[in-house]
């Protein structure tokens, strides 16, 4: 460690993201028995298929082969999941700042159907379906409410 510190202006990092397949496996529940001060806790079901961890591998080596290229003696590969850096979530979460509704708890007839309300990273696949679904959902819920 020590030494990589000392040479740390002779690195260089990468970051790959990929986007994932749809699965039906793939998704967002409430927890029928965990609740919190909010109510029921949504829990992320993800697993990546072999095609998608596959496609992965494939970047890394183009990668590590464009490193070495360019004079790279040492590769040294991670393997943290994208959501830490590709998309930024969270900051509205389901469950602590929102209900199950999408509904912000402290204002009213606010609905937050976007990539903030998720209640967690997701992973590494790209939310942008299950953002989707959120937005379709809420605004579903929204017209049966208001507009029935």
């Amino acid at each position: 460690m020590k030494e990589w510190m000392d040479n740390y202006r002779n690195t260089l990092s990468f970051l790959i993201l990929a986007d994932d397949q749809p699965h039906k496996r793939n998704g967002v529940t409430v927890d029928p028995l965990i609740k919190d001060e909010h109510g029921p806790v949504p829990v992320i079901q993800y697993i990546p298929s072999k095609q998608d961890v596959q496609k992965r591998h494939e970047l890394a080596g183009i990668t590590t082969d464009i490193l070495r290229k360019a004079g790279a003696k040492k590769v040294i590969r991670t393997d943290w999941p994208a959501t830490l850096f590709a998309h930024m979530e969270s900051t509205m979460r389901m469950g602590y700042v929102a209900d199950s509704d999408c509904e912000a708890y402290q204002v009213k007839r606010l609905f937050i159907a976007d990539n903030s309300v998720h209640y967690n990273g997701i992973g590494g696949p790209n939310p942008t379906l299950t953002t989707q679904a959120l937005a379709t959902r809420t605004a579903e819920k929204l017209a049966i409410k208001y507009f029935s």
